[in-house]
């Protein structure tokens, strides 16, 4: 039924979510996955913001991807920038790419003014999606 699954994850708090509830499904259906980690990158006129290194994020990603090939599960990554109001662009271009048939991500929550505006990131991959979405719920 899913036979390739994208998963989004933020931080080590979506890997802790994600990869006990991620290696069942892909067990249950013998599926391949993809681990998309996003890399926030926010450039300005004066500057480049980062939340994390080139090396952390491949390191992180991978990370991911590793706990799941330790549980039997085909996985791969993928790393990449994006600028924060093109997240849920970001996931929903990969999953395409990759033919996904679910996407699993972690709780996401609006935290800055713009996201309390555009709305949040379930919410746009969602309406943007060409397969099942599955959102994890968040910690309170």
């Amino acid at each position: 039924m899913f036979s390739k699954i994208v998963v989004g994850v933020g931080g080590p708090e979506d890997a802790t979510e994600l990869v006990p509830v991620v290696t069942g499904l892909a067990k249950a259906f013998d599926s391949q996955v993809l681990v998309v980690h996003m890399r926030e990158r926010i450039v300005t006129s004066a500057a480049t913001l980062e939340k994390e290194t080139i090396p952390e994020s491949f390191r992180f990603g991978e990370a991911v991807a590793q706990r799941l090939i330790a549980a039997g599960v085909k996985a791969s990554s993928d790393i990449d920038s994006h600028r924060p109001d093109r997240l849920a662009e970001f996931i929903l271009e990969k999953a395409d790419e990759f033919g996904a048939e679910l996407i699993v991500v972690g709780a996401h929550h609006a935290h800055g003014l713009q996201e309390r505006v555009t709305g949040d990131l379930g919410r746009k991959i969602v309406h943007g999606a060409h397969c099942p979405v599955l959102l994890m719920p968040s910690d309170e």
